[in-house]
């Protein structure tokens, strides 16, 4: 009795542009279908994975049997070429109804700034000035 095949995804990170090869490889000798894949891309590397600066991701979806991905993940570790792969299942995606989103206007307004005015100290009296002097003063200015 042969069991279900379920949908599957490998992201992967290998030495050079043909190494996607040797995932395909694999996956057909694991009697696996791939569905599609995305380009192979070069990347720098944040650290050092076997002694390389950079690699090549990619990923693929398939469809394989349960059993079959023990067999799959234990061939790709044996591979000079492939550096490191993760192997998952994808989510289920259900249609879910999306609301719509609400565009929201806002005008701009620039909030109220209150404007502290810099009081510049008097000068200090350099003589102090005695009552006849201040009141002649005052005359002066009130004419």
């Amino acid at each position: 009795m042969e069991k279900e095949q379920k949908k599957y995804e490998i992201s992967f990170l290998v030495r050079d542009e043909n190494g996607q090869q040797e995932i395909t490889k694999t996956l057909e000798s694991c009697q696996a279908s791939i569905i599609d894949g995305g380009n192979v891309l070069r990347i720098n590397l944040a650290y050092q994975i076997k002694k390389e600066n950079e690699a090549y991701f990619g990923y693929l979806h398939f469809l394989a049997n349960t059993d079959k991905i023990k067999n799959i993940s234990d061939d790709l570790k044996l591979n000079q070429k492939v550096l490191r792969f993760l192997i998952i299942t994808p989510p289920i995606t259900k249609m879910m109804r999306m609301a719509t989103p609400r565009i929201i206007k806002k005008t701009f307004q620039p909030r109220a700034v209150e404007r502290m005015e810099i009081k510049k100290p008097s000068p200090a009296p350099t003589a102090t000035l005695s009552n006849e002097a201040l009141e002649k003063k005052l005359e002066e200015i009130l004419k």
